[in-house]
């Protein structure tokens, strides 16, 4: 069933770009369903106190429309703002958190992605509850709800409050699952490289071209919401792990950043990064501003990364020049032609080495394959020596250094 809503915004000075949120904002609440049939944007030096754009303003809209199903607000706003907004145009009032987190509930699939969205909702709701709050007859079951239902809301705040304590008591033991997972991968020697990007630009498309695994694609904002990790294997053999991670967003709800907090730390635990861009996206420049952002605030910056200008068949013109490494790609893309940029990409921040191995040693020979980017292999009568480039400065020494007694 379709909705019809309007989308207000507040032009503020310290908005960056309200067209490209409100553009944003449009797809978002059409991905859930709603027809946004206007778009009223007022320009203001802050918000209203009261009701987040003037009320003079709200009435000039309320004029215009005779039946709306939804009133969507391009910022976060109070309980009483959404009140206020509520009274003056007699329509359900979302504001751009709650869509979010509506389609965040809508395409989870693990049970830390499930936990972490309700999680993020009831955390949104709970400081909302108090004093007037928002009209809870209008929160049950429906758009920009999915999750937590109207009677628990309304009745039992003890009860939402030890359902928080609960949640994060689960998502403790998968943190620490996962921290397990990421000492046992450094032991290991593994590297690992994390797929990132705004919501939409492809990144599972090439992750499924990187290691022909089957994540899901789609043409849809946060088609990915569950981390999923598989084997890459580079041209010359080098074998290292690759994560395709939740698409970023202007605007991405506190609730949301601290929730998913554990999965962007897969990321942040990555030895490079590969930044995935529309680049047939008309936004192009917040879109890239907008992951620089939380690369930085998530302390990523100092991460080796490549960028990969998505969709190139769809625009080929270089409309943005990243001060990193990049390169552009398309659908009709031989996978080893990519892959060759990305080894090429990680070889420059490796170590060249050079090593003689036992001819009979072939369980190190081969280890030193899968584990460094072998360029040159000579045979001679009772040695092997290899060349190429290894992930770190002793890199070799310890796999050569193994089991070195029992020779």
């Amino acid at each position: 069933m379709t909705h019809t809503g309007i989308i207000i915004a507040a032009n503020l000075p310290e908005t960056k770009d309200v067209e490209s949120e409100v553009k944003e904002l449009k797809e978002l609440s059409e991905s859930i369903g709603i027809e946004i049939i206007g778009i009223h944007i007022q320009n203001r030096q802050r918000a209203d106190r009261k009701s987040y754009v003037g009320s003079g303003f709200l009435a000039e809209i309320e004029a215009q429309y005779e039946d709306l199903d939804y009133c969507i607000v391009n910022d976060e706003i109070l309980a009483s703002q959404n009140r206020a907004i509520e009274t003056m145009l007699d329509t359900s009032v979302i504001d751009r958190t709650q869509v979010i987190l509506d389609i965040f509930s809508l395409r989870a699939q693990s049970k830390s992605g499930k936990l972490q969205v309700e999680l993020a909702q009831l955390e949104y709701l709970v400081p909302r509850l108090k004093g007037e709050g928002i009209n809870l007859s209008r929160l049950g079951g429906g758009i920009g709800t999915r999750g937590p239902g109207e009677t628990k809301l309304e009745t039992d705040r003890r009860h939402i409050n030890s359902r928080i304590s609960d949640i994060k008591r689960q998502l403790k033991v998968i943190d620490n699952h996962r921290l397990r997972y990421r000492n046992k991968r450094r032991e290991n020697q593994v590297t690992k490289v994390s797929l990132i990007g705004y919501t939409n630009a492809g990144k599972s498309t090439l992750f499924n071209k990187l290691t022909k695994a089957e994540a899901l694609e789609a043409n849809k904002l946060f088609a990915t919401l569950d981390p999923l990790t598989r084997e890459m294997v580079l041209p010359s053999g080098f074998q290292c792990i690759i994560s395709d991670t939740v698409g970023f967003i202007q605007k991405l709800p506190t609730t949301l950043i601290e929730s998913f907090k554990s999965t962007l730390e897969e990321a942040a635990d990555s030895d490079f990064i590969i930044h995935v861009i529309d680049n047939n996206a008309a936004d192009i420049n917040s879109q890239y501003d907008t992951v620089e952002q939380l690369i930085q605030s998530l302390d990523m910056a100092d991460i080796p990364q490549l960028v990969l200008f998505n969709k190139s068949d769809l625009n080929d013109s270089k409309k943005l020049l990243p001060p990193v490494p990049y390169n552009f790609v398309n659908k009709n893309m031989d996978s080893t032609e990519l892959l060759s940029y990305i080894e090429d990409f990680m070889i420059k921040y490796f170590s060249d080495y050079e090593v003689s191995v036992p001819i009979y040693r072939q369980d190190k020979i081969y280890n030193l394959k899968r584990q460094t980017v072998v360029k040159d292999i000579e045979i001679e009568e009772e040695t092997v020596r290899i060349s190429g480039f290894e992930p770190d400065g002793n890199f070799v020494n310890r796999i050569i250094a193994k089991d070195e007694d029992s020779e």
